[in-house]
């Protein structure tokens, strides 16, 4: 039965990776290093900012890590400020529609300014529950995130859908032994394709087909 759908925040609710991967490219090319859009899906997107930064500059003592993902939330931040960044309207509708059928929506982000950013949209009420960066310790494929989220939820991870744009996040809900969707906005469609549905757009989404999708998944 499906009680619950964690959507990841970045790319799937809001559409801050330009910002992101502009944040990135002004970091790591000051220090040396290239770094491109393939790059950026590959070895950034969906992890936690640490283990981003440590999977480019590889050849980097901690101090030097922990300047860089300094260096790069103050870019990120000079970014949002120059351009705020807008909700998905696909995602909003589709979250508009879980409210009907009094499913109960969550956010889980491995982002930190993850309360930051859902406030600036005048959203961060609308959910039942927020994970961000600081609520856990081992971040995605890690199933952690979305295990903290279900359980604050108080429902079972099998009754939960993960949404998500990262094959980590993909890798995190199969962790976590739930449903997947991946969004494949920019055109990843392969490396999301081992998750349960894979679509461009929530629009392509009814949510009564969804749940019988969902259902029969679980048989």
């Amino acid at each position: 039965m499906l009680e619950a759908v964690i959507f990841d925040m970045d790319g799937v609710i809001t559409d801050t990776v330009p910002l992101h991967y502009n944040a990135w490219k002004k970091m790591f090319e000051k220090h040396g290093y290239y770094f491109d859009f393939n790059v950026y899906k590959e070895k950034v997107d969906g992890k936690p900012r640490m283990k981003g930064i440590s999977s480019v500059a590889t050849n980097v003592d901690e101090k030097t890590l922990n300047q860089m993902a300094e260096e790069k939330q103050n870019y990120f931040l000079e970014y949002i400020e120059k351009t705020p960044p807008e909700i998905f309207q696909d995602t909003w509708n589709f979250i508009k529609e879980l409210k009907k059928y009094k499913i109960k929506i969550a956010v889980a982000s491995s982002s930190k300014n993850t309360k930051k950013i859902l406030e600036s949209l005048k959203i961060y009420d609308v959910f039942d529950t927020v994970v961000t960066g600081y609520d856990f310790i081992h971040g995605k494929p890690n199933p952690e995130i979305f295990l903290i989220a279900a359980n604050r939820l108080n429902v079972s991870p099998e009754n939960c859908i993960v949404i998500e744009d990262a094959i980590e996040g993909i890798n995190a809900g199969i962790n976590a032994k739930m449903f997947t969707i991946g969004i494949a906005r920019h055109g990843n469609n392969k490396e999301l394709s081992h998750a349960n549905l894979v679509v461009k757009s929530l629009n392509e989404i009814k949510l009564d087909n969804l749940i019988s999708i969902f259902q029969e998944a679980k048989k």
